[in-house]
């Protein structure tokens, strides 16, 4: 399994990643839990260097500047 994602333990306030949108560096600003079903789901605030703003589910945050691969071949869209 290709090691593109980052360990949720690494995740904290002010570790870099990169932009799923530019694939420039970005700062984790927030890290929480959302109830979900069937269970929880960790999630993270991502802002990058060009302001565009993310709230990821952890197992969607690139870390080598590739957006999440999509099953219909969409793209994220532009943050507003």
């Amino acid at each position: 399994m290709e090691n593109d994602k980052l360990n949720t333990s690494e995740l904290t306030p002010g570790t870099l990643v990169n932009c799923p949108t530019c694939g420039l560096p970005a700062e984790i600003a927030d890290c929480f839990t959302l109830g979900g079903a069937p269970g929880s789901v960790e999630h993270v605030k991502v802002v990058c260097a060009r302001r565009h703003w993310y709230t990821l589910p952890v197992d969607t945050c690139p870390v080598d500047g590739r957006a999440p691969d999509h099953a219909d071949g969409s793209s994220i869209a532009q943050p507003r």
